[in-house]
């Protein structure tokens, strides 16, 4: 529970199954995931957000409701980013045979959260590089990073979330495979061409500068001191070519 009028968005992992005003000025939510997850994937959001609501039909006729959470003065720029993420719910199912599996798909992107983006389960957070965009000051390659983005951490929801590793050690087998996936589905919504391309370079200029120098290390790596330091191009881009 929090107080409501400072914190009046409450959300966690999974479905919406109750909500209540409390006395004094406090309120709660409770929140239901059916499916078992690493802790990793567990989150917690409080704040005073607004959000944009869509919905998907998935194929075997299901709603689900998508609602994308920002601050008030950057939700008018969230609409790419909502569409960005049906055509990755419509691809995955098409491509893979991969249906969502709750009924509520929640993004949430503010400005000062610490990494680029995070596929917690049924609760994705963002920072607001990878949702934010209006015409008058994005560039194609923004709109195209969103795209990107957004339909990597849902591709999560199966290849990393429902499906998760074994240890640390396998990081690459959700990671490296779900780039590949983010890779195939900017090909379909882009240019095929020009996204191997893109993909292609990025290997030669930068993972081989990465396997040539002092912290080259094996795509599945045989020991670590922080995981953290295997959050890298070879884990993420020489693992999706190698998957």
């Amino acid at each position: 529970s929090a107080d409501k009028k400072s914190y009046p968005v409450l959300l966690s992992n999974g479905n919406l199954v109750a909500q209540e005003n409390r006395g004094g000025g406090r309120h709660w939510t409770k929140w239901h995931d059916p499916f078992p997850k690493p802790s990793y994937l567990f989150a917690i959001v409080a704040g005073d957000l607004e959000y944009l609501q869509d919905k998907f039909k998935t194929r075997s006729g299901r709603d689900v409701d998508l609602r994308l959470y920002a601050r008030q003065g950057d939700i008018a720029q969230c609409q790419h980013a909502l569409e960005s993420l049906k055509q990755a719910m419509h691809w995955d199912e098409v491509q893979y045979g991969r249906e969502y599996d709750l009924d509520l798909y929640m993004v949430v992107a503010v400005s000062d959260f610490n990494m680029g983006a995070m596929e917690n389960k049924g609760l994705n957070i963002f920072n607001t590089k990878y949702v934010l965009a209006q015409p008058e000051t994005a560039t194609d390659r923004d709109y195209h990073n969103i795209a990107g983005v957004i339909g990597h951490e849902y591709f999560h929801n199966w290849s990393g979330n429902r499906v998760t590793c074994r240890d640390w050690f396998q990081l690459s087998l959700k990671e490296g495979f779900t780039v590949f996936r983010d890779q195939q589905f900017s090909a379909d919504i882009g240019s095929a061409a020009v996204k191997r391309i893109e993909d292609a370079a990025l290997v030669r200029t930068h993972q081989f500068r990465e396997d040539s120098g002092p912290m080259a290390h094996p795509v599945r790596p045989l020991s670590y001191a922080e995981i953290n330091n295997f959050y890298t191009l070879t884990v993420y881009i020489k693992g999706a070519e190698v998957v």
